[in-house]
């Protein structure tokens, strides 16, 4: 099995995080870092031995330089998604499947499961919920999944029958040219399009144990119940496969989440260490360094987006100056009178 996540180098300290506590947990698997940056000079990489990390430049995406022009940052990391999916399989012929997790994920137990329901199945998806959530004024509510996707993509399973089938090369082309955060218009990066995988494709999973993916929008229904040293057990006794610390600050570390509401420390007390637990990890990890340094793309975004301002100035500049060959002298005289009055 390979594991891979996606990530600019500002957050290199969370995916060195989960690539140790995958590998703590599952030693035979291999981990990748799809770097959606460029190498910076501020960066030792040896740090992240021995993990393997791949630039974006070099998978080979056609038309590449229009994503880092048109894209925001988790734009650009998230639609380059599935081509990496097909940049690893085609690297190593023998890997039959892939996992992504998003860097902000942190490994719990081993992943046999995963192993397990490939044996069936050619993708793998874990619902952002599973059960209803109150009607109240806390988010998130219900509708911020219709939003956003029914299906949480920090998280999926991929086999290579995934290339014969279809599915990498249906999603890649929709997420390389509308893979746009703007939901008003239905769309919402990468995984809004992932609601019609179970209606277009044939061996889907859709996940129901609660280990999988809890994170910071489903605790009503993925609550931990012990916690007996590296032992975590959810309600249903099943165990915490991996936690998605989802929209986690590190220089907020007595919030839970930046934009949810819903759930805290005070709700979920048995959280608390957990999260401590991961906040540590990042310091050690390097954050404090690492996340203040700029994505390459969005620095020669600025200024392509610059260049384009200035070309458009002298064009605009260019046709003042044709129109007023058109108008006749005694009409500017007439200008310039009216102007001083």
């Amino acid at each position: 099995m390979i594991i891979f996540t996606l990530c600019s180098n500002n957050y290199l300290a969370q995916a060195k995080s989960l690539g140790d506590s995958l590998i703590k947990h599952n030693p035979d698997y291999k981990f990748i870092i799809g770097l959606v940056d460029e190498f910076s000079d501020e960066i030792d990489y040896s740090f992240f031995h021995p993990f393997t990390i791949i630039p974006v430049e070099k998978i080979g995406i056609p038309g590449f330089d229009d994503l880092w022009k048109k894209y925001s940052i988790v734009e650009f990391n998230t639609s380059v998604k599935a081509s990496y999916f097909k940049y690893i399989f085609n690297t190593y012929s023998s890997v039959e499947t892939i996992c992504y997790l998003d860097p902000d994920i942190i490994i719990y137990h081993s992943l046999e499961i995963l192993e397990d329901a490939f044996l069936n199945h050619d993708i793998l998806l874990t619902p952002h919920i599973l059960s209803p959530i109150e009607t109240d004024n806390h988010q998130p509510s219900e509708n911020v999944f219709l939003n956003f996707g029914l299906y949480n993509l920090g998280f999926l399973g991929v086999n290579r029958n995934c290339i014969k089938n279809g599915f990498l090369d249906w999603w890649e082309k929709r997420i390389v040219s509308a893979g746009f955060h703007d939901t008003l218009n239905g769309f919402f990066v990468d995984q809004l399009w992932i609601n019609f995988v179970p209606l277009f494709y044939n061996q889907v999973k859709i996940f129901r144990d609660s280990g999988l993916n809890a994170a910071p929008w489903n605790l009503h229904e993925r609550t931990i119940k012990e916690i007996k040293g590296n032992e975590i057990k959810m309600m249903d006794d099943s165990p915490l496969y991996f936690y998605h610390f989802s929209t986690y600050s590190f220089n907020e570390p007595e919030k839970m989440s930046k934009y949810y509401d819903r759930y805290n420390f005070e709700t979920h007390p048995e959280l608390k260490s957990i999260y401590g637990d991961y906040h540590g990890t990042l310091i050690k990890n390097k954050i404090e360094a690492l996340s203040i340094i700029p994505c390459a793309y969005l620095e020669k975004q600025k200024k392509y987006l610059d260049s384009q301002i200035v070309a458009q100035k002298k064009k605009l500049s260019k046709l003042k100056s044709q129109f007023k060959l058109f108008i006749p002298p005694f009409l500017l005289n007439l200008k310039r009178i009216l102007m001083k009055q």
